[in-house]
């Protein structure tokens, strides 16, 4: 256990001195797995997967490292998909260092997708961005949906091969 809290310590340690040599602009951000609801829990893992890489593709915000987000997450006896709340998105946040943290769901109702991502201000405990997505259409189609939601909740615009991506497979965005 001890070793444990020593690496731990370390990785937070790194975290914090690799950020202090960060561009001042660039502030750090964390990604919790979405919450799946009427899809299972390894899509909603994909799909989390690919809208952190993509978060990371925009170069906007220094993005934590997966695996420091699950320790953090074991170390406070929580499972990934039990950090739900605005106020364990902010405790984690907090633990990490990062100034903000994303969480969300992906739900289904027939043939009808939702998606659900908020950024939360670790400091403000406020919300700063909230986004929702309706996609009807196959599962795989979610996969650009991320992709976009990505580069939409931090006020971006996404590439275009990726908005071409969007318009070829067709869906609807609120």
């Amino acid at each position: 256990l001890m070793s444990r809290y020593l690496k731990l310590l370390f990785l937070l340690t790194l975290l914090n001195i690799s950020s202090l040599f960060a561009q001042e602009s660039q502030n750090t951000l964390a990604v919790l797995d979405f919450e799946g609801r009427g899809i299972n829990s390894l899509e909603a893992a994909t799909l989390t997967d690919r809208f952190t890489s993509e978060i990371g593709k925009t170069e906007r915000m220094i993005l934590v490292d997966r695996s420091m987000v699950e320790e953090i997450l074991n170390e406070q006896g929580f499972q990934q998909s039990g950090c739900t709340t605005d106020e364990c998105a902010v405790e984690v946040g907090a633990l990490l260092g990062v100034q903000f943290m994303i969480s969300g769901s992906i739900g289904k109702l027939g043939e009808t997708f939702t998606i659900d991502a908020k950024m939360t201000s670790v400091e403000t405990g406020a919300s700063v961005e909230t986004r929702n997505v309706t996609y009807i259409g196959k599962v795989d189609g979610l996969v650009t949906e991320v992709e976009l939601l990505a580069w939409d909740i931090l006020n971006l615009e996404a590439p275009q091969a990726l908005r071409e991506k969007k318009r070829l497979g067709g869906s609807e965005e609120h």
